[in-house]
């Protein structure tokens, strides 16, 4: 960018260029510059600035006012700007406008990646690394209130991610006092300054006794637990819950027997609790998921329609939530699941579990229910797992009745293997993903299907602008948009093509654009030695997976003039007579996610997909019989070009 401007939306909202503060102006134009740094790195449609600028009814002119605004912020960040086509800051895309921001310049962006390095710390057995990460994040808030001062400070978008500052100071709590004890009063701030905002939080009340009760002052937490004993009696009605009491607990035990409170009669080796917060009531309370993707990249739509799965608190339901994430290999359906799941982690106080299904793994075999079981009961802390199948399955069902947990079952082999997984009762969320459709599982356990598919070419470009910086796509456009077109959308090839951009920063992106292009009868361009990674080896999994007819048929699509296949021309690919036969194959691919119905009868096969199906075709069916002759056996893809 010809000149960096820093961010601030973490309380109130400010762009600095240098060390000058630059003047947004009106108030509508500081809530969408709010807004646009709210969604960043995602777009902001039209539609929704209208929704959020405009509590009530929006006037006719709303969308007017909206560009109007927008130009306005065009000539704040970037006076002089000759046209708005070369704008480096606040750019046009399909879906709406869009900041271009990052870690260093937004400090939401910072905020969110110091905590997933945090999360990611502490997965790997790094507490005091972890405490630096949380504790730099926290300091960065300087109100726990989202663009404080704003008209749209107050809209749920806003206070949604008000409520990340809250769960960082608990994650950071956690942290902190076992691991940073001399940082335990920086913790306590961030605490004080959480709970002011949300007075009924019981969760930050037991932190902030036990770091009271850390620092000696054992009078002041019990007087602590007294306020917030009252305020529930009065306010709810209630009494406190288990944590709260857990917490009084424990500093009872540190006080001394005659009442005393000052820090000069508590031990020094007792000032930090010896029980980690996240198991305050003897319940263990794992935090397992994956380190989210950062910057997460589009899938806007499909993060809101995960988004709108989940129950409202005013949704009383009997029966446990599963979403199931399903598509192609490749095409990102952990990433945005693990997204997904870390943007809502703070609503599941019992825990967040990771399961590895190995579904489609390349060498290990699909994890068993009964295995799965014992590995979230291990995670669970729960005893007593090698008991008979029904005495475990009761034991594991009864286990997630009495939580709110969090699961992620990640690559799903079929429906059998998950259903005995799923949560049959409400609190518990399960986060399904496969290759697989799974729709059994809406039938018999009221499931939700979402559909993953490959990214657009406006979401190919935001992705490789995330990957590569805009300096370098935006001196070669045209390459760039080639390298998006080649790729077909699909994040693993984009991901290995930028990997390799990234790996040579002096190459032209012509010269990369040119290496695809040459090839485009294999995957040999995408091909690697790791085949978490190489999408030739992710295909080859769910290939194998197909019946004999299915994988014949496959192979043949290559073959096909036309971009749609349907019942007849898979008749005349495969010299069959039977169209029930046909269309049981072709259901059988669509289900495997290698066919996509675009339209009722009539199927297309995506552009890397087709390109793997002619390799198997060339190296396993014969040239002179191939398109009619009984289906063989499905043959080895090991050997595969």
């Amino acid at each position: 960018m010809n000149a960096s401007v820093r961010y601030s939306i973490l309380g109130a909202v400010r762009a600095v260029r240098g060390e000058t503060e630059l003047e947004i102006g009106p108030p509508k134009r500081l809530a969408l510059l709010s807004l646009l740094l709210l969604r960043a790195p995602e777009p902001v449609t039209l539609n929704e600035a209208v929704d959020v600028l405009w509590d009530r009814t929006a006037p006719s002119s709303a969308v007017n006012v909206v560009h109007r605004h927008i130009g306005g912020l065009r000539r704040t960040l970037e006076p002089g700007l000759p046209s708005r086509t070369q704008a480096e800051h606040l750019v046009r895309t399909a879906g709406g406008y869009r900041l271009l921001v990052d870690t260093s310049t937004s400090d939401l962006l910072r905020f969110r990646g110091l905590r997933a390095q945090a999360q990611q710390a502490v997965r790997a057995g790094e507490p005091a690394r972890a405490a630096r990460y949380f504790l730099e994040a926290v300091r960065l808030w300087r109100d726990p209130v989202v663009a404080a001062g704003t008209p749209v400070a107050r809209h749920p978008l806003f206070t949604s991610v008000g409520h990340e500052f809250v769960a960082t100071a608990k994650e950071a709590a956690d942290v902190v006092l076992t691991a940073a004890p001399r940082a335990t009063e920086e913790v306590l701030t961030a605490l004080c300054r959480a709970v002011d905002h949300h007075p009924l939080d019981e969760a930050l009340h037991s932190r902030i006794i036990a770091a009271l009760a850390a620092t000696g002052r054992q009078g002041e937490a019990l007087r602590q637990y007294e306020i917030i004993r009252r305020t529930l009696a009065e306010d709810l009605g209630a009494e406190p819950g288990p944590d709260l009491r857990a917490a009084r607990e424990r500093l009872l035990r540190l006080m001394p027997s005659d009442g005393a409170t000052g820090p000069a009669l508590v031990p020094a080796s007792s000032r930090v609790p010896t029980v980690p917060l996240f198991r305050s009531d003897g319940v263990a309370r794992p935090a397992q998921l994956p380190g989210d993707c950062v910057p997460f990249t589009g899938r806007g739509q499909a993060v809101e329609q995960c988004m709108e799965l989940l129950p409202t608190p005013a949704q009383s339901r009997s029966y446990g939530t599963t979403t199931v994430l399903c598509g192609m290999p490749g095409v990102g359906k952990t990433t945005l699941a693990v997204h997904w799941a870390h943007r809502i982690a703070d609503r599941f106080p019992g825990g967040q579990i990771h399961l590895d299904l190995q579904g489609h793994h390349p060498t290990n075999p699909p994890l068993t229910s009964r295995q799965a079981m014992r590995e979230i009961l291990d995670a669970l802390d729960v005893t007593g797992t090698s008991a008979s199948d029904t005495a475990l399955t009761s034991l594991y069902r009864t286990t997630l009745a009495n939580r709110r947990l969090l699961v992620l079952l990640d690559d799903a082999r079929d429906c059998e293997q998950v259903r005995p997984l799923l949560p049959a009762t409400s609190g518990t969320l399960a986060i399904v993903t496969s290759r697989r459709r799974l729709e059994g599982l809406t039938v018999t356990d009221n499931a939700h299907v979402i559909t993953v598919h490959p990214m657009t070419p406006a979401e190919g470009l935001e992705f490789l602008d995330r990957r590569l910086g805009i300096r370098r796509t935006r001196a070669e456009p045209n390459a760039t948009r080639e390298i998006v077109d080649l790729c077909a959308g699909l994040p693993l090839a984009l991901a290995v093509t930028a990997a390799r951009a990234d790996a040579n920063p002096t190459f032209p992106l012509t010269a990369l654009a040119a290496h695809l292009r040459a090839d485009t009868e294999t995957l040999d361009t995408f091909a690697g030695w790791d085949s978490h990674t190489d999408p030739r080896r992710r295909f080859d999994h769910t290939y194998r997976c197909l019946s004999p007819g299915a994988a014949h048929l496959f192979r043949l699509l290559s073959l096909h003039p036309a971009a749609e296949i349907t019942v007849p021309s898979a008749l005349s690919l495969t010299g069959g007579n039977d169209p029930r036969i046909a269309q049981q194959h072709i259901v059988e691919l669509t289900d495997h996610h290698l066919l996509t119905e675009q339209a009722p009868g009539h199927y297309t096969c995506h552009p890397l997909l087709r390109t793997y199906a002619g390799e198997l075709n060339r190296a396993h069916d014969d040239p002179v019989t191939r398109n009619h002759r009984e289906p063989p056996a499905v043959p080895s893809v090991s050997g595969s070009p």
